[in-house]
């Protein structure tokens, strides 16, 4: 796998665009972030940033170990044993004046606990939270040995244009973000979908709509 992560411009955004998740008593919202995987400091500290400490995003997926009361990365460790996997989508809160915008908003551990939404076949959202596999050439045609996000955003579009069906899938190492053009024989646990439409966040940055659907066979 070569995976590369989408500019956010900032920080990972959600728009639930049809989701019942947030009516439905689909959620968690009783768990704390681990500290062993994300930052515990805003901005985080160079021990932090040396010991490969992130911050959450929404967007992004988060795997809900309940007995111990964390939610953490979505490895294929945890995703073996089951636990269940849900979306980021904690309300936003901006404490900076100077800094306003929901592309500005991340979480770190001890702060609020993050509010985690299970997604369910048929749901859609909006969100920049994601990655792409480099080296699917059905999809990533043009040149881009910079791994440019523009050009990566565009390839996504043509190939919707051109009928093409694009998916995404969580794979390890991916940070709980959607791997577009990811190999479904590397999906962790039953997240699965298609990537709708190349889209933009209601700040004009650049996102995707995806719908969630059934794992395919492979």
């Amino acid at each position: 796998m070569a995976i590369k992560f989408f500019d956010c411009k900032g920080f990972g955004q959600i728009e639930p665009n049809q989701v019942w998740f947030t009516r439905a008593g689909m959620s968690e919202s009783q768990v704390q972030l681990d500290p062993e995987v994300f930052a515990s400091n805003f901005p985080m500290t160079a021990e932090e940033a040396a010991d490969g400490l992130i911050y959450a995003e929404n967007g992004a997926f988060l795997i809900v170990d309940k007995a111990n009361g964390i939610a953490t990365v979505p490895t294929a460790e945890l995703a073996a044993k089951g636990f269940p996997i849900g979306i980021n989508y904690s309300s936003e809160k901006i404490y900076n004046q100077f800094t306003p915008g929901r592309k500005n908003f991340c979480m770190i551990c001890g702060e609020f606990l993050p509010r985690i939404g299970y997604t369910d076949v048929g749901m859609r959202i909006t969100t920049n939270a994601v990655a792409w596999e480099t080296t699917n050439e059905d999809i990533f045609t043009t040149a881009n040995e910079t791994f440019d996000s523009d050009i990566m955003y565009f390839d996504v579009k043509a190939a919707l244009d051109a009928g093409t069906d694009v998916f995404a899938y969580l794979v390890d190492g991916s940070l709980g973000k959607l791997v577009i053009g990811a190999d479904p024989e590397d999906a962790l646990g039953t997240i699965s979908a298609q990537v709708v439409k190349a889209y933009t966040n209601a700040d004009g940055t650049k996102s995707f709509m995806f719908q969630f659907n059934n794992r395919p066979s492979v």
